[in-house]
């Protein structure tokens, strides 16, 4: 499945969201700032040109899978996508502080995310509350990621094979407390138990190479 989420009324009434018209308007502020059309972007991502002319719009939401497409595809990570920015923030070249704000369940909307702090090329932290409970496609990133479930429960879906179809994912259910680490490249989708949703914490970073072998002196 290569979309996520349009709705059921005709698109063109009014956008989904406010995080929506906001996540849209920084596709397309991206998109140009690389001199390219839709149409090349869709070829790129594998996703229709309407829907993605729907998304930077604000009357269609990307799923957490093609929204990673998006952001390989411009070079930058998703969460660079994302609308909730922080309201304040001090940066040196090596510390990054973000002051806290409060947040809320977003109104009529399923998914919100906050930018949390982070290091260029490196580390970096979200919070993500999310009421979707469908599977839509698996994800998968050129990131380690570490999740921790701050609150609700969240149900992560596993590849039972190799190439293996979304709807025969192994379900792993974890409640507040509960963590859970994919490596890079590792095919994983996410969804909430129920109409109460999740909210974790998820940071990521660059992939730790594979271990080669030892070249370290060996005592006679």
């Amino acid at each position: 499945m290569l979309t996520s989420r349009i709705p059921a009324s005709s698109p063109s009434t009014a956008p989904l969201d406010e995080e929506a018209v906001t996540m849209g308007a920084r596709i397309r502020e991206l998109r140009r700032a690389r001199g390219q059309t839709l149409v090349q972007l869709a070829s790129a991502t594998g996703m229709s040109q309407p829907f993605l002319s729907l998304v930077e719009r604000g009357h269609a939401r990307l799923s957490l899978a093609s929204m990673g497409r998006i952001a390989t595809e411009f070079g930058v990570q998703p969460g660079d996508l994302l609308a909730h920015r922080p309201p304040r923030r001090s940066t040196t070249e090596t510390v990054d502080v973000v002051y806290s704000a409060h947040r809320d369940r977003p109104a009529g909307g399923d998914r919100s995310v906050w930018q949390l702090a982070e290091q260029p090329g490196g580390l970096r932290g979200v919070e993500m509350f999310s009421a979707e409970t469908v599977f839509t496609e698996f994800g998968v990133h050129d990131e380690d990621e570490f999740v921790y479930v701050l609150a609700g429960i969240l149900e992560v879906g596993l590849e039972d094979r190799p190439g293996g179809s979304i709807d025969d994912a192994v379900v792993e259910s974890l409640a507040a407390g509960g963590s859970v680490t994919f490596q890079a490249g590792t095919r994983h989708a996410w969804r909430a138990a129920g109409p109460a949703g999740f909210r974790v914490l998820v940071v990521t970073a660059p992939a730790a190479p594979l271990p080669g072998p030892s070249k370290g002196r060996q005592l006679l």
